[in-house]
């Protein structure tokens, strides 16, 4: 059976492994990426700029897609942009700036810890389950949260459900680095070492906009939850990510993606603000409730290729 969703949306891809890079929870291989491009179909996929013409003219038809990647993770131009330009396509490329300037970021480092260093993801959860407990947090999930998450990610499970909130709602930035760090101690482990190989430098940013890709916004320093964050919080973490990409680029960035569908209407008014013109959540449920697909401009859908590779499978 082919790919039956018709809405108009992108198809979020995050992480890949090969050799240099780790596989482990949501990586997938070239050959994986080939085989899901097919599934989808060839012909429906259609470049940024061809996307943002028919938004703009308010001409997308379902069945159109697009794809999208996010995090300016160095694994996406070394695995999966062959596979892109052996079949001719462009994409959208969704960065964070931080880590362009010197900035410590530590979500990618983290997960690169989860699935390097632990024979399976639950062994790491096992005891950084027992590190919150031992810091007198409470470890249960809220039942709202968990059953948003499960709607937008069906293939997580309740664990990492459960840790996604603590580090995004429980215990809060601060607190979730300190067991992090702790456990990277614990380890051995030195952040810097582990950082050289995982983000894209700026000469991939020039490269792929100077061929006809399209780099878009993704804040600065990636907040897991955005729309917690103050106006002014917000907007510098924009406005910083802004100047990044059109200082290396020399385009003025019209596109966004909100990171793990974390915005409110302060966000929009940002974006708006930014000249953005499009900008992708990270599932295909509305925002709100009954609400449609693609809300508005600045709300279009996404599905994880995760997602996409389950449908592959159920055939």
């Amino acid at each position: 059976m082919a790919y039956q969703k018709k809405i108009p949306h992108g198809i979020m891809f995050h992480h890949f492994y090969n050799e240099a890079h780790p596989s482990g929870q949501g990586a997938i291989s070239a050959d994986d990426l080939d085989n899901l491009l097919r599934y989808v179909g060839l012909e429906r996929i259609l470049p940024p700029f061809e996307w943002l013409k028919r938004l703009k003219e308010n001409k997308l038809k379902n069945g159109d897609v697009c794809l999208t990647f996010d995090d300016a993770l160095l694994c996406q131009t070394e695995i999966a942009l062959p596979v892109l330009e052996k079949h001719g396509f462009k994409a959208f490329w969704f960065i964070y700036s931080g880590v362009f300037e010197g900035k410590q970021e530590n979500l990618e480092l983290y997960r690169f810890f989860r699935v390097k260093y632990f024979d399976n993801i639950d062994d790491f959860y096992q005891i950084f389950f027992k590190k919150v407990s031992e810091a007198g947090i409470a470890a249960d999930t809220d039942p709202e949260f968990e059953k948003r998450m499960l709607e937008s990610f069906p293939f997580y499970s309740i664990n990492d459900i459960r840790f996604r909130f603590l580090r995004d709602k429980a215990l809060g930035r601060i607190n979730y680095e300190k067991i992090m760090d702790a456990m990277l101690k614990d380890c051995g482990l030195d952040k810097k070492a582990m950082s050289k190989r995982l983000w894209m430098s700026d000469n991939d940013l020039k490269y792929l906009s100077g061929s006809g890709h399209v780099i878009g916004l993704h804040s600065y320093s990636h907040p897991t939850a955005l729309a917690d964050l103050s106006f002014e919080e917000q907007f510098s973490e924009y406005k910083k990510n802004y100047s990044h990409i059109k200082r290396v680029t020399g385009q003025n960035p019209v596109v966004a993606a909100h990171q793990v569908s974390s915005y409110n209407d302060d966000t929009l008014k940002i974006l708006e603000k930014l000249g953005i013109v499009c900008c992708f959540r990270s599932n295909m449920f509305p925002k709100k409730e009954g609400g449609a697909l693609n809300a508005s401009a600045l709300e279009m859908a996404r599905e994880d290729h995760a997602n996409v590779m389950r449908m592959m499978k159920d055939r």
